[in-house]
């Protein structure tokens, strides 16, 4: 499950280094943020391995296990020569390249460090395309969580079982 639009704007690390599994946006996600959802949700979420690069000079792909987390630029079908592949594109990235706040496009976070500097995170601007920007700077956070197989979440946002249809 992933925002429709931006939930926030909000730093990615507050002391500048992009470093996505220390930093103020996923300890934000996995605390103030999980306690804003109900608690049936919250109960359902499950701890998703995400593909991942640490960021702060160790550019590495490697696995890291969130609750909640930020799509990586690859997840919504973005690269350049300058971050990783982390994970594969998703079938609705074109739906997700560019965020929404307020009625307004806006620039979105993703969790890709910059892999030529320390202290430079991904996010795709307003139009959508790749972009690099200090991670101090205030941009669009959209959260991203998975749920068991056996809900679903309708457009408007209710949560249902998904039941095995009676055969008669």
């Amino acid at each position: 499950v992933v925002r429709k639009d931006c939930y926030d704007n909000r730093q990615w690390h507050s002391s500048n280094v992009n470093a996505y599994a220390s930093s103020a946006i996923d300890s934000w996600l996995n605390s103030t943020y999980k306690n804003l959802l109900d608690a049936d949700i919250r109960g359902v979420i499950g701890t998703t391995k995400i593909k991942y690069t640490p960021g702060n000079g160790n550019n590495t792909v490697g696995t890291l296990q969130r609750a909640i987390f930020l799509l990586s630029a690859t997840e919504l079908n973005r690269s350049a020569s300058w971050l990783n592949v982390e994970g594969t594109a998703l079938e609705i990235a074109s739906s997700l390249q560019i965020a929404y706040m307020n009625g307004s496009a806006c620039v979105q976070w993703t969790r890709s460090p910059n892999t030529n500097y320390t202290v430079s995170a991904v996010c795709l601007g307003a139009d959508g395309y790749v972009d690099g920007n200090r991670c101090a700077s205030t941009l669009g956070s959209r959260p991203a969580f998975t749920l068991p197989s056996t809900l679903s979440v309708s457009d408007d946002g209710t949560v249902s079982v998904n039941t095995a249809p009676t055969i008669t």
